[in-house]
């Protein structure tokens, strides 16, 4: 993909709303630009196809994780594809069909008389037909004919949920970031599949004074040998140096680093450890939004048992600077968990 022609026409941009429902403040949806959609069947139902493959096997092997369609999947992944015989305005990047949620990266090229929305419009009422069809033939897989009897079609009679998501694209490198990410969906499924205790939001856990969400691995919170990772202003960098070895010495030996990684010498330490593999408790200014999944080496970390999010707030979508009040409350979470 030639990012230098996105970067050219300026095709990214800035703020959201939470949530499937969520749509960026002020956002032109007709204008040109380039957009990463998500959509979930209703009632998260896997009726367009199967994960198949060994989450353990090479990339690009036969045995390698993917998703074996079915026939409803693959009328799906063509009504994506023909998106442009209907709006020319519009070119498919990227398409992703899990089996119950469909990614996919659309262009629209040049400014449209009508917003995204109404393409995205049109493409499930090309769904619904298929969906009708499918089920009048009978072509769920026989696995799925539990859940596509009459007493389990969706609430208001419609292959994918009300609305959906988007994402839109901000700056360099996020496209090749999204192509990756849909490639690797199905590893990703099949690893948390193997192991849905590491990738599972967990909500309302007791942390001292404070009712947290988390993902990742609880029992760092109960290993004996813990530390707080917080560098206050007045560490010289002499000071810093020597609690900077201190801390890395402990997790090397199999210990836990908490912190909430604010401040930049934090970071710092917080980012050797991960690179070294060591265990981390990671505390979160955000909570966790109901699609939630680890990604990059947070993703890997969590699959190692070395990585623990926890946030003591809410989910929200706002662009802002943490407080000092959330600071010095993620501060005394961290050194209450490093004392328990």
């Amino acid at each position: 993909m030639d990012w230098e022609a996105f970067k050219k026409h300026k095709v990214f941009a800035g703020e959201k709303k939470p949530s499937m429902l969520r749509r960026r403040v002020g956002h032109d949806y007709e204008q040109r630009c380039v957009y990463l959609v998500t959509m979930t069947v209703e009632g998260r139902r896997p009726l367009l196809g199967r994960l198949v493959g060994n989450a353990e096997a090479e990339s690009g092997s036969s045995d390698a994780p993917h998703i074996e369609l079915s026939p409803l999947g693959k009328q799906v992944r063509e009504t994506w594809e023909a998106i442009s015989e209907y709006y020319p305005e519009v070119r498919v990047l990227a398409t992703m069909v899990m089996p119950d949620h469909l990614h996919g990266i659309l262009f629209v090229e040049r400014a449209m008389d009508q917003p995204l929305g109404m393409v995205i419009k049109g493409f499930k009422a090309g769904c619904n037909k298929a969906y009708r069809q499918a089920m009048a033939a009978g072509l769920c897989p026989p696995m799925l004919q539990h859940c596509c009897s009459k007493e389990n079609t969706s609430t208001h009679g419609f292959l994918f949920s009300r609305n959906y998501n988007d994402h839109i694209l901000e700056g360099e490198g996020e496209l090749e970031r999204w192509f990756r990410y849909l490639a690797d969906n199905p590893r990703r499924l099949a690893v948390k599949r193997q192991h849905p205790e590491f990738f599972t939001i967990v909500r309302d856990v007791r942390i001292g004074e404070w009712a947290c969400q988390t993902v990742g691995n609880q029992y760092l919170l109960s290993y004996p040998e813990k530390a707080a990772v917080i560098v206050h202003s007045a560490y010289s960098d002499e000071e810093f140096k020597k609690q900077k070895a201190q801390w890395l010495e402990l997790a090397a030996r199999g210990g836990v680093l908490i912190s909430a990684a604010v401040a930049t010498r934090e970071k710092e330490v917080m980012r050797e450890a991960m690179n070294n593999g060591y265990r981390l408790i990671a505390l979160r200014e955000n909570g966790f939004s109901p699609l939630y999944k680890p990604a990059g080496e947070s993703f890997a970390a969590c699959l190692q048992g070395t990585l623990l999010q926890v946030s003591p707030w809410e989910y929200h979508m706002n662009r802002r600077t943490i407080s000092r009040e959330q600071c010095l409350q993620l501060n005394r979470m961290a050194e209450w968990i490093a004392e328990h």
